[in-house]
């Protein structure tokens, strides 16, 4: 057995379909991310050094390879260039924040990853900031964002009128000025 890496990880727990040249594809489910890597649970044990393909949820098709093994365990680091491997720990930290929230109140739409995850994010005084939908659902949206917006900014995502109701590292939650139908909220969404 080795040892876990000296600095906290970030518990996040999303369910994956992995998959290498060995093995056609196996579900894993995140347990958290470190300077080391994102750590998986898995019935399956890929071997170190292996590549594999994960799909994770809210966060997409990711290339990696096997950095170290354990009992039911694995940590895989990112085959990607600096910017997209910052951006998946973003959305990643985001959600950890998220889950670790015990005193969120019940959702009243379910929440759903976009296909299309980059979007234009435009202010009042006509800005336009870069943004990262983490996820979507009839009332708001989840985003990434480079900027602190403070809550009750008026924001455009896309083009679709919104408000910042709370914010968190690298990003903000949105409430949509005008709710859609939830039949309208599905992955292919654009907003």
């Amino acid at each position: 057995m080795t040892e876990h890496p000296a600095s906290d990880p970030h518990t996040v727990f999303l369910p994956a379909l992995c998959w290498s040249r060995r093995q056609p594809d196996f579900y894993a489910v995140t347990q958290d991310l470190s300077p080391e890597g994102i750590t998986f649970r898995s019935a399956f044990e890929p071997a170190l050094d292996e590549r594999l393909t994960c799909s994770i949820r809210y966060i997409g098709q990711l290339d990696t390879r096997v950095v170290r093994t354990d009992d039911k365990l694995f940590v895989v680091r990112l085959m990607a260039s600096r910017q997209r491997a910052a951006e998946v720990a973003r959305t990643l930290l985001a959600l950890s924040r998220e889950q670790g929230r015990s005193d969120q109140p019940a959702r009243a739409h379910p929440r759903i990853s976009p296909e299309r995850k980059d979007v234009l994010v435009t202010l009042e005084d006509g800005r336009v900031l870069p943004g990262r939908l983490i996820n979507v659902s009839a009332s708001g949206a989840a985003l990434a964002l480079d900027h602190t917006l403070p809550p009750g900014t008026s924001i455009t995502i896309g083009s679709t009128a919104a408000q910042v109701v709370r914010i968190f590292r690298d990003g903000v939650g949105a409430a949509f000025a005008y709710p859609f139908d939830p039949g309208q909220v599905h992955a292919g969404i654009r907003l």
